[in-house]
């Protein structure tokens, strides 16, 4: 009340709100509110706080107000309602444009705060959990694969804060779980969290009654009989947990005088996806196995141009990363017949990957030294205790980086074969493994010629010794096999700038004093090798300041490292809250 008329003119035009301080008649309390709402109504609450600081009493500061939104949120978060969290399972296999609309159509409904697309486990029959018949349903993509789809789908369709995320809960076991087991799981994990499952009205069509929907018998051992393996939980499911229902084409459900919904007659926790007045579901007929239809009836799946019949109905990384893959076409190494193929492994940690790893990986192409360049994230590096990323966070990071960044057919896919792995293979045994696992391709190992300095010796790296187990001397964990491994694998080097290699007139090259198969990495005549200073290690840096500055004050987080990954990396990084930043979608 007491504020001057001129302050908040002045807090007005700074905002570049079209209003004329003449005709301003703030002749009360109420103009003057109205006049702030409509400030706050087009900078946001925290810009609004911020300018408006002049407006405060005497001795107050700008950060007061600000303190206190974030006091009250923290606090929020910590006691306020639990985050509503709607699963949408499903076989993802691919996942489609249509998967992702729905899943940000159920966020626009205003039905949940978040979704969570939660890929299944393998399947070794459908509808085993849903009724005592079974049926064998074709082979599927391996759950990782289609997880990793899923996360290429959801960071690079949607911004980094839209609240769509990706659970791999269900990755890594050996069967699908079913939906009631799923959801108890995941309400012990997630105590914060109020969870809901989704489905269309055609589950809830004559012969498909969720009350008779069963659940593993946790009791139940081998040499028991068959029958005894699944146990009836319907009714506990339909008693504990929404399910909001998404009407189809074709699909009704007949509403009564006394259950005007249609749904009260197949559970107590039923209803309907409902959008805002005035809007409509968005939803089309795309499924997955069309997509898969498509593939399969291509002439040649592994030609450049075979996306064709599927471009449009799959976000574009995820069709480079089937096409890389060659998933659903049958096909293995079409193309290449009598001709092998000359691949160069890019090792590292990609913790994570950045621009400057897929320009250099793009440089090795070019420069013509390799047909393909594989990028293989590492395993567990017990040796790094820094490296706290997980294998599958920074493999899913790379994949979402080579088919987000590059075009379907240029020749850079991701390599899974650490992975999985207890922890991260020597050079030697991984390249060995992938000579055994794919006997059409000579490899070859990339390095700096930072490595290559005084104190460096590649002859004495080591390989595991399969032979050792536990009990026996732990210096024979390891053997020495640096000389079989440069005997055996060809190793392209990439100048490092100050990291120079004494040339000699008997070495040229200045190589050969390491081994005798490396060569460095040449450019055609009249080009420059393209490379940077960016640096993993960087990211993680400015992440961790970032953090820091988000704790003091409420500022946006990842601004630091925009534009030095990917964009759909950059949204991994913080739907999956890597280096200490924080999901704020919702």
């Amino acid at each position: 009340e007491d504020c001057d008329t001129k302050v908040i003119c002045d807090v007005v035009h700074s905002e570049g709100l079209a209003v004329q301080q003449g005709n301003l008649e703030l002749s009360g309390l109420t103009d003057k509110l109205q006049l702030l709402l409509s400030v706050l109504q087009a900078v946001g609450s925290r810009q609004f706080l911020d300018r408006t600081a002049a407006l405060l009493p005497v001795g107050a500061t700008a950060a007061s107000p600000l303190a206190a939104l974030q006091k009250k949120s923290s606090a929020g978060d910590r006691v306020g309602r639990r985050r509503r969290v709607a699963i949408f399972g499903g076989a993802f296999d691919p996942v489609t444009n249509q998967h992702l609309t729905c899943a940000a159509e159920i966020v626009h409904s205003g039905c949940a705060d978040e979704v969570w697309l939660v890929p299944s486990g393998p399947r070794i029959n459908s509808q085993s959990y849903c009724s005592d018949e079974v049926s064998p349903v074709p082979e599927m993509t391996p759950p990782v694969r289609r997880y990793c789809m899923c996360q290429l789908g959801v960071n690079t369709m949607f911004s980094h804060k839209f609240p769509v995320r990706v659970s791999d809960f269900e990755c890594f076991l050996t069967d699908a779980l079913p939906t009631y087991d799923l959801l108890c799981r995941l309400r012990a994990e997630h105590p914060d969290c109020e969870f809901s499952f989704v489905l269309g009205s055609d589950w809830l069509l004559s012969g498909n009654e969720m009350s008779t929907w069963m659940s593993m018998n946790l009791e139940w051992k081998d040499g028991d009989p068959e029958g005894h393996k699944y146990i009836v939980t319907g009714g506990q499911m339909l008693e504990e947990f929404d399910f909001l229902v998404i009407r189809r084409p074709g699909c009704d459900i007949r509403p009564t005088e006394d259950d005007p919904t249609g749904l009260k007659t197949f559970g107590p926790r039923l209803k309907w996806v409902e959008m805002p007045q005035g809007s409509t579901f968005i939803q089309g007929n795309l499924s997955s196995e069309e997509v898969r239809k498509r593939i399969v009836g291509m002439q040649d799946p592994t030609s450049v141009h075979a996306g064709s019949g599927i471009d449009g109905l799959v976000p574009r990384a995820v069709l480079s990363y089937i096409h890389r893959h060659q998933f659903y076409s049958g096909a293995s190494g079409a193309g290449n017949e009598g001709r092998r193929r000359k691949v160069a492994v890019y090792g590292g940690a990609f913790d994570p990957i950045t621009n400057s790893h897929l320009t250099c990986a793009a440089e090795i192409v070019h420069s013509s030294c390799a047909d393909e360049v594989w990028v293989v994230p590492c395993g567990p590096r017990p040796d790094k205790p820094g490296l706290k990323t997980s294998p599958l966070d920074r493999y899913c990071m790379c994949a979402i980086a080579a088919n987000a960044h590059f075009t379907a057919g240029f020749p850079i896919q991701v390599s899974d074969a650490e992975c999985f792995s207890n922890e991260s293979l020597p050079t030697y045994d991984l390249l060995c493994v992938l000579r055994e696992r794919n006997p059409d391709c000579d490899f070859m190992f990339i390095i700096g010629s930072d490595w290559l300095q005084p104190g460096s010796n590649l002859a004495t790296w080591t390989s595991t010794n399969w032979e050792w187990k536990p009990g026996d001397p732990e210096d024979r964990r390891y053997i020495v096999t640096g000389d079989k491994m440069l005997a055996d694998f060809d190793f392209l080097v990439i100048h490092r700038p100050g990291y120079n290699v004494l040339a000699t007139g008997d070495d040229p090259s200045g190589l050969r004093q390491f081994g005798p198969r490396l060569s460095w990495l040449q450019m055609p005549k009249g080009q420059t090798f393209v490379e940077g200073n960016l640096s993993s290690t960087e990211i993680r840096k400015r992440t961790a300041y970032a953090a820091r500055v988000r704790d003091a004050v409420a500022g946006d987080d990842l601004l630091g490292i925009d534009g030095l990954v990917p964009t759909g990396v950059l949204a991994y990084i913080l739907r999956r809250e890597l280096y200490s930043m924080k999901f704020s979608g919702v």
